[in-house]
């Protein structure tokens, strides 16, 4: 893998190899210069090690730009962007590394709204840092530094508005948190009591590196597993190290895809109040059922939460979000909040009595493979032309890399925005019909690399 990505998702890289101090600062100080003198830009780390390194860098190259800095220290990503939606700050920088492993670390730019940057955004950003004309500031002119203890307050007295906290806490329910050592730790502590849940946490501790890859999904889930396997609780939650995708583990331990995650909260959501649904075109075809049930409509815009969020803007979506556990309720912030996500699953099991799998047997059953092929950085776009052509006699949808809607099934061959990979997706409602679909990808793909 190689050490730096540098997309309209933001910078991300190994540190320090391919991220280090001194791209932190450029990249920060070619925000700030986008933004403007005077913004107060809210910046937090997700708990890993490098965060507390990046973030003295990006402090100071604020200040140095003009902006005034908020550090937050450990906080979880979709809180920021609710403290910049409030109205608590003009903008931000989440240090996160998201789903990637403890080495890798990334910059992520939160625009007035709390919305990721759009594409035409980041590449103004981008040609400032290239360009190296950054606004430094005189002495006297400089923005402050502030450390800032967040309040959370007003996050849990809007999920009080949006959701039944009583008949959460009459529930009472017994859970499992899996928190990947990550920003949302001592936070999901907090909201367990304040929801009267007995809880179980597991990897609740920001120790700088996880326990296991901080990706919410059924390989990651075996000790949440094992817990509900021998002991009588309700389900288990198993969070990224940032906050912004979770995936579920049903009350006798099976652990369900992170697939799951938009087709159970929109199914919650979409019970309370009807929305068209904005989500991915390589997200499950389950959230198409959920929309025939509510009869509402699906829109499938480009992989990634900007696509999404804006497009939910655009369109007045109330609920969107994509196959990776990552869910958006724009009524309370336009981030995907995987907090928000399980309070809202937790309200539906409420109000109707059902259990994880009760939920999970009411979904079609589908069949899925995802799996990543390596490729050099100056050919994958190249591959995925050439890869047009062996598929011409398929109509194909270009709008992310190439998809492909065949009966009863479908694929998704993608460039991915965080690492030198493709990205691709299969899925069928038979589960030979998705390794044949494999066999003809995978073929086609190694004739022309």
């Amino acid at each position: 893998m190689q050490n730096i990505r540098i997309s309209s998702s933001g910078i991300r890289g190994k540190v320090p190899e391919g991220l280090n101090i001194n791209i932190a600062s450029d990249f920060a100080s070619a925000f700030s210069t986008y933004s403007g003198e005077g913004k107060r830009v809210g910046v937090s780390i997700d708990g890993r090690n490098s965060g507390f390194l990046l973030s003295d860098a990006i402090l100071s190259s604020l200040s140095a730009t003009g902006s005034d800095a908020y550090f937050y220290k450990i906080l979880p990503t979709p809180i920021l962007q609710f403290l910049i939606r409030e109205g608590s700050l003009d903008a931000g920088i989440s240090i996160t590394g998201g789903h990637n492993p403890s080495e890798w670390n990334a910059l992520l730019l939160l625009d007035e709204n709390g919305f990721y940057l759009t594409s035409i955004e980041s590449n103004e950003v981008f040609n400032i840092y290239h360009s190296k004309e950054f606004s430094k500031k005189s002495w006297d002119k400089i923005g402050k530094i502030k450390y800032i203890d967040a309040k959370l307050d007003d996050y849990f007295k809007k999920l009080s508005l949006l959701v039944d906290v009583e008949a959460i806490r009459k529930r009472k329910f017994k859970l499992v948190f899996d928190l990947s050592n990550g920003a949302v730790a001592k936070v999901i502590e907090r909201i367990s009591k304040f929801l009267n849940i007995e809880s179980i946490f597991l990897n609740n501790e920001t120790l700088g590196r996880f326990a296991h890859p901080p990706e919410p999904n059924p390989e990651n889930s075996s000790q949440v597993s094992s817990i509900l396997k021998n002991f009588s609780f309700e389900g288990g939650f198993v969070f990224n190290s940032d906050g912004s995708r979770i995936s579920f583990v049903d009350e006798k331990g099976n652990a369900l895809s992170e697939e799951y995650t938009l087709p159970f909260v929109a199914k919650a959501f979409l019970s309370k109040k009807k929305s068209i649904i904005i989500t991915t075109v390589s997200t499950s075809m389950m959230i198409d059922e959920i929309a025939k049930e509510y009869n509402v409509s699906v829109l499938r815009e480009k992989v990634g939460q900007s696509s999404v969020t804006h497009t939910m803007e655009a369109m007045n979506s109330f609920i969107g979000g994509e196959g990776s556990g990552s869910v958006c309720i724009s009524e309370f912030s336009n981030g995907y909040d995987s907090i928000l996500s399980f309070i809202f699953v937790l309200e539906y099991m409420a109000l109707n009595d059902k259990s994880i799998s009760k939920i999970k047997e009411e979904l079609p059953e589908y069949f899925m493979i995802k799996y990543k092929v390596p490729v050099t950085p100056g050919k994958m776009y190249g591959i995925i032309h050439r890869l047009k052509e062996k598929f011409k006699g398929d109509e194909i949808d270009l709008k992310d890399g190439i998809f492909i809607k065949r009966k009863n099934s479908w694929f998704n061959i993608r460039v991915s925005t965080t690492e030198f990979i493709l990205r691709i997706i299969v899925e069928a409602e038979d589960e030979n019909r998705v390794y044949k679909l494999k066999d003809e990808i995978d073929e086609k793909l190694w004739s022309i690399l």
